[in-house]
């Protein structure tokens, strides 16, 4: 036998311990503020009281109303995922796409099928 001790390959193994110890190990130190969350957040709750006021408060039609709202929320959509979800900062995103279009597809058809019940309620009754 040989007196030298084994080293583990610098690769990931396969096992997985690794990757479990890698992401469990606790980031306590901060080095900077997160500008880009806070950021974020503010323009996030921005959008969504510039919204709540248009339909509070009657600011336009209820036809230009829809789609203005509906284009906010694509762009508070992009925005959360861009900074809380950190999609842009991951390397090798394009795994990403095929999920990304699942759930806009579910999500479309939840909203969808919620929109077509709640105009045809009074005939269903």
């Amino acid at each position: 036998m040989d007196n030298q001790q084994q080293l583990p390959p610098p690769g990931p193994t396969g096992h997985g311990d690794e990757v479990e110890v890698r992401i469990l190990t606790p980031h306590i130190a901060q080095p900077h503020f997160p500008t880009m969350q806070v950021t974020g957040y503010g323009l996030s709750l921005a959008i969504t009281l510039i919204a709540f006021a248009m339909v509070a408060y009657h600011w336009i039609g209820l036809d230009t109303l829809v789609t203005v709202l509906v284009v906010m929320a694509f762009i508070q959509g992009a925005l959360q995922l861009g900074i809380f979800m950190h999609l842009r900062e991951a390397k090798g995103t394009l795994w990403h796409l095929p999920v990304l279009a699942l759930a806009l597809f579910i999500g479309i058809g939840i909203v969808g099928f919620s929109m077509w019940i709640m105009l045809f309620k009074s005939g269903v009754s």
